[in-house]
């Protein structure tokens, strides 16, 4: 949404231009106007302006001066000069300040039109331009840890990205590893936080651990780390650092050999100098092999289970990475554990009202838990019991009990032993996603119906008052290009041309009505000119506003009585 301010102190300039751009019905462009700068100046320290179309000679402050001002306040803001004056000086001062254009009053609508759409591909442009994609890349260097981090625990958790995906995000996030060659897990913990240690204080810490890591790694492996599980733990990836010349095979496994025999080496090291330095006690847990990028989650999980099941029985342990092979043909504990870190993303598509990816994720998570597993055990009691607090949470919090309640048995989603069996438990609550989402589309249909009624009361209530698709975006409380989305959505045609429907009933009651003078009805519909009155009343009707009297008074006076 682009919005154009026109500026002139002479009310009949401002009129014509404001209904030479209704009648062009630009897309995405809203139209305001002032009758002078100050007027202009108020508008713009209200909301966003794109496009100011304004006069050179104005009283007070001139068209140069209110520049000035405007780029101060919006900077990204085209002006185009307009004047009945030749005057080279002033068309000099609009180019220093960078004026998109400078036109005469005399060379007509069109020459106003292109300048204006000239003015909005420029802003188009503008976004794409050198210098906004210099600050992005200046800011990603400010942000790359934390981007870091998001891409690599998405990984960890299981999400898997193809060879080049996973390439190009490693260069945006500036990661040094190799997306094309395997990696080996280290996790650590933080054995013994004081009670008095802050959570800023935590963050130094364990940002002192990756120093120390890195300082005893970085000779022999390239690696990346982060901290995670509210500040406990540190997650390392890593690679031996390998010569510029090419490896045979059989030297790239020495290689990975010798890079694990260090690594266990190493973490003695970095736990020795935690101890010594931060006087932090840190459990250390190794993988044992190098693994693929789309299969370090399983690896990850296990480091983490062997780190977990050693809390409180020791401190400052080093544990390497057990591997236990699954039964044949059926889905491992790591897929099962998986997909119950899956469930949070249901919560989230649930309340989002995303019924499409909710159902897809609903399906894949509810295949892996079942398959391969033919009584109820506990992680299928795990699952069921998420999903409890998951439909529970959403129905209390949006106050629908009464609602749901009449659709569907809530009391059956409490007792697990209601459920014969598992099938009925999966069919259960897939019927009652379907309710939810139902009810979340008929509810979300009501509130957008309401909203169109508000903003027609409104235009009804005030049709010579101020229309501005700003204004009225003010009174029912939405973003003015979300209610412009909204209102053609819901009624199939744009809010302006609703406005000038409106205008043009209202007019015709009060021109059948035969009280007001034309004059007093242009003032009356929103029309600040009698001139654009006529114009637009004629367009409408292919009658003037007194044409369509008369005509109405004829009609009645012929009509037998």
């Amino acid at each position: 949404m682009n919005r154009l301010l026109i500026v002139d102190n002479e009310a009949l300039i401002v009129e014509t231009i404001v209904d030479l751009f209704d009648r062009k019905a630009i897309p995405e462009l809203e139209v305001l106007s002032a009758y002078s700068s100050a007027d202009a100046l108020r508008c713009m320290h209200s909301i966003k302006i794109d496009i100011v179309l304004t006069d050179i000679r104005m009283p007070g402050m001139s068209g140069i001066e209110l520049h000035r001002e405007i780029i101060k306040c919006w900077p990204r803001c085209k002006v185009i000069f307009l004047t009945g004056y030749n005057d080279f000086e002033y068309i000099h001062e609009a180019i220093r300040n960078g004026s998109v254009d400078y036109l005469l009053k005399t060379e007509g609508d069109e020459a106003i039109v292109q300048a204006v759409q000239k003015a909005i591909t420029a802003l188009s442009e503008a976004v794409a331009a050198e210098e906004y994609i210099t600050k992005s890349k200046q800011q990603m260097q400010l942000i790359a840890p934390r981007l870091q981090k998001e891409l690599l625990w998405e990984l960890v958790q299981g999400d898997s990205l193809t060879y080049d995906a996973l390439s190009r995000s490693f260069q945006e996030v500036n990661i040094e590893l190799e997306p094309a060659k395997p990696v080996v897990v280290m996790i650590g913990r933080v054995d013994n936080w004081n009670e008095d240690v802050r959570s800023f204080d935590k963050s130094l810490y364990l940002f002192a651990i990756q120093n120390i890591a890195k300082e005893y790694l970085s000779a022999k492996v390239q690696l990346v780390s982060f901290d995670f599980e509210k500040k406990t733990k540190v997650l390392w990836l890593i690679q031996p650092a390998e010569p510029k010349e090419a490896l045979t095979a059989d030297k790239v496994v020495e290689l990975r050999q010798h890079c694990l025999v260090f690594l266990k080496g190493a973490a003695e090291m970095i736990q020795d100098a935690c101890s010594a330095l931060l006087k932090l006690n840190l459990s250390i847990a190794i993988g044992v092999t190098f693994q693929e990028w789309d299969h370090i989650a399983e690896h990850f999980d296990r480091l983490q289970q062997q780190l977990n099941r050693g809390l409180g029985l020791g401190q400052q342990l080093l544990l390497l990475e057990q591997t236990v092979q699954a039964a044949s043909g059926a889905p491992s504990n790591h897929e099962r554990r998986k997909q119950l870190k899956k469930l949070n993303l249901l919560q989230t598509v649930l309340e989002n009202g995303q019924r499409d990816q909710f159902i897809a994720e609903y399906a894949d998570i509810m295949k892996v838990i079942t398959e391969g597993v033919d009584a109820m055990n506990s992680i299928k009691t795990e699952v069921y019991y998420t999903l409890v607090s998951i439909f529970l949470s959403y129905i209390n919090r949006w106050e629908i009990q009464s609602e749901i309640g009449s659709r569907i048995n809530l009391g059956k989603m409490t007792a697990l032993d209601c459920q014969h069996n598992w099938k009925e438990v999966v069919d259960y609550f897939y019927h009652l996603a379907e309710v939810l989402f139902e009810h979340k589309l008929s509810g979300q249909g009501n509130q957008e119906h309401d909203v169109i009624r508000k903003v027609q009361r409104y235009v009804q209530q005030n049709l010579a008052g101020d229309l501005t698709l700003n204004r009225i975006g003010d009174v029912v409380g939405h973003n003015p290009s979300y209610l412009s989305r909204l209102y053609k959505k819901v009624t199939n045609e744009g809010l302006s041309d609703y406005i000038m429907t409106a205008r043009l009933h209202k007019a015709k009651e009060l021109l059948e009505e035969n009280r007001l003078k034309i004059h007093e009805i242009s003032i009356s519909v929103g029309f600040l000119s009698e001139q654009s009155f006529y114009r637009f009343f004629r367009k409408a009707l292919q009658k003037t506003p007194q044409e369509y009297r008369d005509s109405v008074v004829m009609s009645r006076n012929a009509t037998p009585k």
